[in-house]
């Protein structure tokens, strides 16, 4: 599978992409939307891959290196310097190309630019809670979940977490609960670490 490093000349073609598995979705609210400033900013800051199929788009993953007074910088979430910190941010793919496992592939690219480059020791992201691919995807790439809290106005989101040097070991007795039970999540929830998706009950161990 080839990736494409993308520019700024690509950007037309990336919000198309975007708009056409945004238009695909029946729940709406698992896209956040970037705009074209967005998609610019993370292009030049240069970990952006995509895949092309006949010419085409098909498929864009993009990480984004966050301001350092950025509010609500997730960095704060787990208690580790902002400066190391780089965020996993948008994954599209075009809904005739779905099932081939390109988001995940193109997320394994992308983390081995940012270890290569040394800048960065810690990798974060957010997924709505319902959202049970992008969940899927995280665990996949070796993301845990260290909190699931109200971000973003007032949004439910998990805060991923994968630091880059060294392993978050989980151990002792594994509890197993449901994807939509918020309560818990987001009271007890902040004492485990959520470590794998196993149908539709996400495995908790105590931190």
């Amino acid at each position: 599978m080839n990736f494409v490093k993308l520019t700024l000349n690509d950007i037309e073609e990336i919000l198309e992409l975007q708009n056409s598995v945004y238009d695909f979705l029946e729940q709406k609210e698992v896209l956040e939307k970037l705009s074209r400033e967005e998609f610019e900013k993370g292009v030049n800051q240069g970990y952006v891959a995509g895949v092309f199929h006949e010419n085409k788009l098909i498929a864009v993953r993009t990480m984004y290196i966050p301001d350092i007074d950025e509010e609500e910088h997730l960095a704060d979430d787990v208690g580790v310097r902002r400066e190391q910190s780089i965020y996993s941010e948008i994954s599209l793919v075009d809904p005739e190309h779905r099932g081939q496992g390109l988001q995940t592939e193109m997320g394994r690219y992308l983390i081995e630019q940012v270890r290569a480059s040394g800048d960065f020791d810690y990798i974060f992201s957010t997924v709505m809670p319902t959202n049970l691919p992008s969940l899927k995807d995280k665990f996949k790439l070796g993301f845990k979940i260290m909190r699931t809290r109200l971000k973003y106005n007032g949004k439910r989101r998990h805060v991923l977490y994968l630091p880059l040097n060294e392993n978050i070991e989980v151990s002792g007795e594994v509890l197993k609960i449901k994807y939509d039970n918020y309560d818990w999540m987001m009271n007890a929830g902040q004492d485990y670490i959520g470590d794998a998706l196993n149908g539709e009950f996400i495995e908790y161990y105590k931190k």
